[in-house]
């Protein structure tokens, strides 16, 4: 690149110093000529010096698909593990593509699952978004079985791949049940949705907000949040979930 660069200057300063020798020679009707002539070969210099320079879309495309975004969750079991079914421990997952599925089939048997999400993204394409996910309890509801409840915002490093707050669900026979709610907030002309798949597989009662398997909801700024419920306990089946993060609107 260079290269070329130095090339198109080094013939543009020859072409100049040409043009400048001849209008010491010539009339105001023959300089006027050659000032347009020099105009056009300026004018085509700069448009290859700017295509050589600036990265072109499909650069900018490539260099996403070399360091995709990522989500990231974290789902954990804090007491008997068939309460917290799926992919458990870490996974990270590239942008346009859903993660494992989590389970949660909370009872009465002892602890319950902890749960939080996080981002990572080394280009900086999400640097002008936010993501949240607040966890409440539901009117009525045992507060107890809903843990660290609040509005917790997703980390979204560059550097380091890391978790936001851990929520704890340990739903059971208790009244009521807990609410998760996500959301993205941006400027600018990005584009990012958080697409869920959230479905029961067994008694739907325990999934409030639940989706036919297989259906996408979508969040986004311009959409606004969304919110699942988990409500399990001794009835059978559990509630699923998993994610994908969307940038652009690909995928």
């Amino acid at each position: 690149m260079a290269c070329q660069v130095g090339f198109l200057l080094g013939v543009f300063t020859l072409l100049a110093l040409l043009c400048l020798d001849d209008l010491a020679s010539r009339g105001v009707d023959d300089m006027k000529r050659i000032a347009q002539r020099l105009a056009v070969f300026g004018s085509a210099a700069m448009a290859v010096f700017a295509t050589a320079v600036l990265p072109t879309p499909h650069a900018l495309a490539q260099d996403r698909l070399l360091f995709p975004a990522e989500i990231g969750i974290r789902f954990n079991p804090d007491g008997d593990p068939g309460q917290c079914g799926g992919r458990t421990g870490d996974q990270w997952v590239e942008e346009n593509r859903w993660t494992d599925v989590i389970r949660f089939d909370t009872d009465g048997r002892r602890g319950g699952c902890q749960l939080a999400f996080g981002v990572f993204d080394r280009e900086g394409f999400m640097q002008n978004a936010g993501l949240t996910y607040e966890w409440r309890a539901t009117p009525f509801a045992d507060p107890n079985q809903c843990g660290n409840q609040g509005e917790h915002r997703v980390p979204i490093r560059s550097d380091v791949r890391t978790f936001g707050p851990g929520i704890r669900i340990d739903t059971d026979d208790r009244m009521g049940g807990c609410a998760l709610t996500f959301a993205v907030q941006q400027t600018g002309i990005t584009l990012v949705q958080l697409d869920f798949q959230y479905y029961a597989d067994g008694n739907a009662g325990q999934c409030p907000n639940a989706l036919p398997p297989g259906s996408t909801r979508t969040v986004s700024a311009d959409r606004g949040p969304e919110t699942i419920g988990i409500d399990t306990d001794s009835r059978p089946g559990g509630c699923t979930l998993r994610l994908r993060l969307r940038i652009d609107g690909g995928g």
